[in-house]
């Protein structure tokens, strides 16, 4: 199945084909290896602090333990909230047709933090729709890639460059600006300062 973004505004259906934007898409890559002397890859290891075995990367990396460092399955984990209530799991919303807001003010998207770009092909979109966002409006739906305990907000937009969907989080602060009195010339305590220089 296509990975889609799916959205519907005033009874009009569009959808998006999704492609991840990467630094390493946009920029490349370098990868540092290290090899023994006789030039073969190395592979890093983590001993034990009493020395009695070399693990290797990935042998702890899905391993969950309890208070009593009990290994528990990862069937058995529970998401609750802060007070202690079992959380709901949320589908996907790849392919599945999300409520379109907007057009949002640019404020909103500058009051979230960004966690993920996707390039977006239009597959159907309404001319409406279309229009908009090519004159620099801005749409708010929710997003959650594979499923889980909560979806995120996305905004559609457009550049230049194409489409694209900025994947949200919502920022837990607000702005912070500096009160700084503007200067006034009347009160300057400088201007009658009569240091001579010739002093020193």
């Amino acid at each position: 199945m296509a990975r889609e973004i799916v959205v519907g505004r005033d009874g009009a259906t569009s959808r998006f084909g999704i492609e991840r934007v990467s630094r390493e898409k946009l920029y490349g890559k370098r990868t540092r290896v290290v090899v023994d002397d006789a030039g073969s890859p190395c592979q890093p290891g983590t001993l034990l602090r009493d020395g009695s075995a070399l693990l290797l990367p990935g042998a702890i990396a899905q391993v969950y333990v309890d208070g009593a460092f009990d290994v528990v399955e990862r069937d058995a984990l529970q998401a609750v909230d802060a007070d202690g209530r079992l959380v709901e799991k949320v589908p996907s919303t790849l392919g599945v047709e999300q409520p379109l807001v907007g057009p949002v003010p640019p404020e909103r998207l500058l009051d979230t933090a960004t966690t993920a770009v996707y390039a977006l092909e239009a597959a159907e979109v309404d001319p409406a729709l279309a229009e908009a966002l090519a004159a620099g409006a801005i749409y708010e739906t929710r997003f959650s890639y594979r499923g889980g305990y909560e979806d995120s907000p996305v905004f559609l937009l457009q550049n230049e460059h194409g489409l694209f969907a900025l994947v949200a989080e919502e920022a837990p602060f607000g702005w912070l600006e500096r009160e700084v009195p503007a200067a006034d010339e009347e009160d300057d305590p400088f201007d009658d300062d009569e240091l001579d220089f010739s002093m020193f």
